[in-house]
């Protein structure tokens, strides 16, 4: 049985006093397959402190942590994997440059032939719905739409970004996408990040597909 799977996000802002115990609470509810660490950090040398501090506590776990952006803090903290940005031109070169290095992922567009054209750069994986617009309690039904159509039809695994809450679980796996990226509806849930997470993996575990 295959179900969708979690791929965690942290956080905006993380405080590196409190942030670790809190991911390694989200990490023993089970079931998370990447960690993205997509965070606003002023210097390049936070950033590259928030990644040598979390990456770690993941990968011990069997995670893969895929870092937003930025190919040398990622080369310098062993990620598995780069979030490339940017248009098409620029996910192309990325590939080109990283693939040996990393796995590799963008985000898509609302647009098929756009979408059609970023999975054929080489990503291993595309995602719908933008990690930087603002967290409303569900995504909008056009992201869903386009992650249910890729993943009726393409070998690249589709993410589609959650909403603030768990209402898109649901969705996400009765239409069999690959993967939820969940930020918030863990991070600020009420009884934690550990029982948040096991909430989510016992509602894309009642929507598994048989392989």
């Amino acid at each position: 049985m295959q179900s969708t799977q979690i791929y965690l996000i942290t956080p905006k802002h993380i405080d590196l006093e409190i942030f670790p115990a809190q991911l390694s609470e989200a990490i023993a509810g089970g079931g998370i397959a990447a960690l993205l660490i997509d965070c606003d950090a002023k210097l390049d040398t936070e950033l590259q402190k928030i990644a040598q501090t979390l990456a770690p506590i993941a990968q011990a776990k069997d995670i893969a942590v895929v870092l937003r952006g930025d190919s040398r803090i990622a080369g310098r903290t062993k990620c598995d994997g780069l979030h490339i940005d940017g248009d098409l031109e620029a996910i192309s070169e990325g590939v080109e440059d990283f693939s040996n290095r990393f796995m590799t992922g963008a985000e898509g567009t609302s647009k098929r032939h756009e979408a059609m054209q970023r999975g054929e750069s080489g990503i291993d994986y595309i995602m719908f719905g933008r990690l930087d617009a603002p967290e409303e309690d569900e995504t909008y039904a056009q992201p869903f739409e386009m992650a249910d159509w890729w993943s009726s039809l393409f070998e690249v695994p589709a993410v589609i970004v959650s909403g603030s809450s768990m209402n898109n679980c649901e969705q996400a796996a009765k239409a069999g996408i690959e993967f939820i990226a969940l930020r918030s509806a863990i991070w600020n849930h009420e009884q934690g990040p550990r029982l948040a997470i096991q909430k989510a993996n016992g509602i894309l575990a009642q929507y598994a597909i048989e392989e």
